[in-house]
């Protein structure tokens, strides 16, 4: 009776254990949902990255390189990004970035102007490392340091944003023509899907299956990169764009972007011709 009776109670601990472990299971499961949904991001395209843009912070100010400055620090172009100031506490800081350095490049890309990198800055996703070279006195370091969301007390950046007509996505890393740069030791670009009719980019030749693999002479390797610098363009501002067709025709394009108006009024003639038809 005695072995009976401690049987029992093995089930019955056995069952309680298994329905614990299947309630720690669904808890662990709706956590997981729940995460998801909370840190769930929509596709980066440019409504995505417009809501994005200016969020991102390194806690630094910076100004224009005098030849002055390019000299001290022996570089070959008067260019750059002279800091002025870093913000106590910022990622800057904690990134060893200290004022009166010159930061010379960010995440692998050419930095000409201030404005070019307060613009890669503000393209930043807020919590991704971001790397810069940057010159101190006669020699180059490189920081990392990972953006933090832009405070509150911080007036908030506006920007109008430039049109070019064109739906683009991060290439495929192994379509033919991201091979193809591969065999010759370049790296990659930005594909075009689809091209608006009569927008800046068809009136320039953008086409269909196009890889843009720089603007204004920078390279383009990423979605964010391109944004990054399409959004610091201004409407009526002709830019440069070096594209690849197919696996063997290259070719410079320039394109005068237009504004946020001239997309509605094309959207608007497409939207009236298609209920006309």
């Amino acid at each position: 009776m005695k072995k009976k009776w401690l049987s029992i109670v093995t089930i019955i601990s056995l069952a309680f254990n298994v329905v614990a472990v299947l309630l720690l299971l669904q808890d662990s499961a709706t956590q997981d949902e729940h995460g998801t949904k909370t840190t769930e991001q929509l596709p980066l395209n440019y409504e995505t990255f417009k809501v994005e843009w200016g969020k991102a912070w390194l806690g630094l100010e910076v100004s224009d390189v005098t030849p002055e400055m390019a000299a001290k620090a022996q570089l070959d172009r008067v260019e750059g990004a002279y800091v002025n100031n870093v913000a106590a506490g910022s990622p800057a800081m904690k990134a060893d970035i200290d004022p009166g350095d010159i930061v010379i490049s960010f995440n692998g890309r050419k930095i000409r102007t201030p404005q070019q990198f307060q613009n890669d800055i503000a393209g930043s996703k807020i919590g991704s490392e971001v790397y810069m070279c940057v010159a101190k006195d006669d020699y180059r370091v490189t920081a990392y340091a990972v953006p933090e969301e832009r405070p509150s007390d911080l007036p908030v950046l506006i920007k109008t944003y430039p049109f070019l007509g064109a739906t683009v996505s991060d290439a495929a890393f192994d379509s033919d023509q991201i091979e193809k740069l591969e065999e010759e030791g370049k790296s990659g670009g930005v594909l075009v899907e689809r091209v608006i009719p009569n927008s800046p980019a068809d009136k320039a030749g953008l086409q269909d299956g196009d890889l843009i693999m720089s603007f204004n002479s920078r390279k383009t390797t990423t979605l964010r990169e391109f944004l990054s610098d399409l959004s610091g363009a201004q409407a009526g501002e002709t830019v440069r764009m070096c594209i690849m067709r197919g696996e063997n025709y290259r070719k410079t394009i320039y394109v005068m972007l237009g504004s946020e108006a001239m997309r509605d009024v094309i959207v608007m003639l497409r939207t009236e011709l298609k209920f006309k038809s």
